[in-house]
């Protein structure tokens, strides 16, 4: 009797474990039903410290990645106007913080120069925020702002022997850009403003001049419409508007330099992998004047881009641009046609020392006058680790521009100096 008893007890017991298997599987995660975010799966029972609106904690790792870079360098420069000894610094800093859905970095850099007559010049000063949201798994919308300070060497080419100190420049943008894919067709919408002030130029006498006819607003957006040829093209049309609003008239043309320019390209772009990736586009841009006293025009547009790595060691970039741009203070022009190339190669000899090599041209064209700018340059540098945190460098480069009908001024430089990184 006990026997039996014990065999109806053990059934019954199994019934009961068995009732749960017949109304489902107990996950004490959930089937992600009850959660906005299908990154996440949870019981909508059970609590959730991971969940919306904070990504998913990863123990022991800092929220964002700091770096960091001092380099210090003296300089010997050679020009027209004889030789100059400088010191210069350049700090960098970095912040970068990634989560599921996207991330955000700000950065930091500059560059100080110090001459040795006691001159303190900032050649550059930057700085830059970003952040990327994947709003879903085909759209992407991301952000971007940047500020900057520049002043010119005043010894530098396109100066005249007289001037003091050249104009500081602060430029600040921001960007926005939404990016869908739809398959084969990738779409990409953006828009943008900035804003461009420049200083006075002080002269040897401690006279200045201003420069605020240069200052300027701008505002502008653009469409990119891709569609994937196959496993490695793409094809892509796009097109942008963009308006400038001057704050003073030209003081060469008395009038506002005020213009929409709207550009279109069509080109294509290929990837192989890391070892090849290739871009080359043909456009029309068009230059339309606010003022009917001043004529519009139209250029052609061309552009490219080539980088090879065929292998870790070896590092290949090519580039051709074409910009219209402000003519600056070149009088009686009312805008500026950039044509310009750049080649850059780096060599890791072995795990101390890296080469490097550059080379550079442009020829501009002045829309409104008979005048062009011609500019050409090389480089050379070498970089020899000293350890994990530190490295030497060494640094040559000649540059020759001019102006027409001025004749060309040729410049050298030489630097040699040390960098600490984090």
């Amino acid at each position: 009797m006990r026997q039996r008893i014990g065999y109806l007890g053990a059934a019954g017991l199994a019934v009961a474990l068995a009732v749960p298997v017949r109304a489902g599987e107990f996950n004490p995660l959930g089937d992600g039903s009850g959660a906005s975010n299908f990154d996440l799966l949870r019981d909508a029972t059970t609590g959730c410290e991971n969940c919306v609106p904070r990504p998913p904690t990863e123990w022991g790792v800092s929220p964002f990645v700091l770096d960091w870079s001092l380099a210090l360098r003296g300089a010997v420069i050679e020009s027209g106007s004889g030789t100059r000894y400088e010191a210069i610094a350049l700090p960098s800093v970095s912040l970068v913080h990634r989560h599921l859905r996207g991330g955000y970095s700000v950065g930091a850099d500059a560059e100080l120069a110090y001459r040795v007559d006691g001159d303190v010049r900032i050649s550059g000063l930057g700085l830059e925020g970003s952040a990327d949201y994947r709003i879903d798994a085909l759209t992407v919308a991301t952000l971007k702002g940047t500020f900057g300070l520049s002043q010119d060497d005043p010894d530098g080419p396109g100066y005249a022997p007289n001037v003091k100190a050249a104009p500081l420049v602060a430029s600040g943008t921001g960007a926005a850009t939404l990016t869908r894919d739809f398959g084969p067709w990738l779409v990409a919408l953006r828009g943008d403003v900035a804003r461009t002030t420049h200083g006075d130029t002080l002269y040897d006498d401690d006279s200045t001049s201003s420069n605020s006819f240069q200052n300027l607003t701008g505002a502008g957006g653009g469409l990119r419409l891709g569609l994937r040829l196959g496993p490695v093209l793409t094809g892509f049309l796009d097109g942008e508007a963009d308006y400038e609003l001057y704050d003073e008239v030209s003081p060469s043309l008395l009038v506002r330099l005020d213009n929409l320019t709207v550009a279109g390209r069509s080109g294509v772009t290929a990837g192989f992998g890391e070892v090849l990736e290739l871009e080359g586009s043909l456009g029309l841009g068009y230059r339309d004047y606010a003022d009917a006293g001043l004529t519009d025009f139209a250029a052609v547009l061309y552009d490219a881009k080539a980088v090879f790595r065929p292998d870790e060691t070896v590092a290949l970039t090519g580039t051709f641009s074409t910009a219209i741009s402000t003519p600056g203070t070149t009088s009686g022009a009312s805008a500026k046609i950039t044509y310009a190339a750049s080649g850059e190669a780096s060599y890791q000899a072995n795990s101390w020392l890296k080469l490097r090599g550059s080379a550079n041209w442009s020829e501009a064209h002045f829309w409104g006058i008979a005048i062009d700018e011609y500019k050409w340059g090389v480089g050379v540098g070498a970089d020899y680790r000293l350890g994990e945190h530190a490295e030497l460098t060494a640094d040559y480069d000649f540059g020759r521009s001019a102006t027409t009908p001025d004749p060309f001024e040729d410049q050298h430089r030489m630097a040699l100096g040390i960098t600490f990184r984090r």
